[in-house]
């Protein structure tokens, strides 16, 4: 009879804790293992503790790990937790950080995780069958959030199923999603012969039987070549955008002197911004000797005269102006003489009006009633 390779699993659900056993083809209830136990005991803490990322792109090379961990620090810049990244092998990558709770719950479980030699999550076991079984879209639930896989993300959100309904229709997949739990999970560990080994988020003790936790240790040397090669990248971007932005800031100063230059001439002076205040109050008060306010007169005009009227020219004087232009029928005329009448700043009278090919051109007096 050949022999089936136990595995030992401990959940947890609120602060209580309960074991179970998959023999290699039933997850089934057990009593734990035994003090001097053999077999590999995976330990499953709660995935609200985890926030788990999805590097985009398919990362093959030998610096997948590097690779996540620039994805996830330009993703989530202001993260303070520190960002680990999962590889158990082949092309599986799965980028990670810790709740702030985390510690506070491995110290309360201390006594009974100490006989865990695999420190992971239900999230964590089920994508590496995911993986394993070549899912490109797969959903699964956990306590109290769901996760939606496919392609390059993971989409987390609360809610009922036809909540995961829309999302799925919003990101326009077709078909029945596949969804993974546990016991699939297992299933597919037995049949693919996946290292639960492979799978620790925490760190502990190293052995070099499966039963043991695995401890990702980077090397020093690395660690510093890739902390100055992403300081040195920064640096580099920062002065880019330096650059960049002093080439816009001149633009807009041309720019800017252009526009004074076309507004007071070639010579604008010390303070272009205030002689250009100074002569549009000149304008509203109509100059220096108190004369028509022409801004005011342009807009009492606009309001009232109808669409398609043509200005032909304006005449004005300290105390009133004379206006030419055209409009197209006697109609139009009379209902602007009629708004023009009822506003109060201004005596608008009709000098003239005669009729020639295309319209009526007329001509109209506007006096200042001071």
């Amino acid at each position: 009879m050949a022999f089936k390779k136990l595995v030992y699993i401990l959940s947890f659900k609120g602060n209580e804790h309960q074991w179970m056993m998959f023999d290699g083809r039933d997850l089934i209830e057990s009593e734990g293992p035994a003090d001097k136990n053999k077999h590999p005991v995976v330990a499953l803490l709660p995935d609200p503790l985890f926030f788990f990322f999805k590097p985009r792109g398919a990362i093959k090379s030998r610096h997948a790990k590097s690779a996540t961990m620039m994805q996830m620090n330009y993703s989530f810049p202001m993260q303070e937790g520190e960002f680990k990244v999962l590889r158990p092998s082949g092309d599986a990558v799965l980028g990670y950080t810790g709740h702030d709770l985390l510690d506070r719950f491995l110290d309360r479980h201390r006594e009974v995780l100490a006989k865990a030699t695999v420190l992971t999550t239900a999230f964590t076991v089920c994508w590496r069958a995911a993986v394993a079984e070549g899912l490109s879209v797969w959903a699964w639930k956990g306590q109290g959030v769901r996760i939606l896989a496919c392609a390059d993300e993971l989409t987390y959100f609360r809610g009922n199923d036809e909540e995961f309904q829309n999302r799925f229709e919003r990101l326009g997949l077709d078909g029945e999603p596949e969804f993974m739990d546990l016991g699939k999970a297992c299933d597919v560990f037995a049949k693919k012969k996946v290292r639960w080994a492979r799978l620790n988020l925490v760190s502990g003790k190293r052995s070099g039987s499966d039963k043991s936790i695995t401890i990702d240790y980077k090397p020093y040397a690395v660690a510093a070549v890739l902390v100055s090669l992403i300081g040195v990248l920064f640096i580099a971007g920062q002065y880019h955008r330096w650059q960049q932005s002093q080439v816009h800031a001149n633009e807009w100063r041309n720019k800017l002197k252009e526009t004074y230059v076309s507004a007071l001439g070639p010579n604008p002076g010390s303070d272009p911004y205030g002689k250009i205040l100074y002569k549009l109050d000149q304008l509203k008060s109509g100059g220096d000797g108190g004369g028509i306010d022409v801004l005011g007169l342009l807009a009492v005009l606009s309001n009232s005269a109808p669409v398609g009227i043509e200005i032909e020219g304006f005449s004005l004087g300290a105390d009133s102006g004379n206006i030419r232009g055209k409009v197209s029928s006697y109609e139009e005329l009379d209902a602007m003489m009629e708004k023009l009448a009822a506003n109060s700043q201004f005596n608008f009278v009709l000098e003239q009006a005669n009729n020639i090919e295309g319209g009526i051109s007329i001509s109209l007096r506007a006096e200042y009633n001071r």
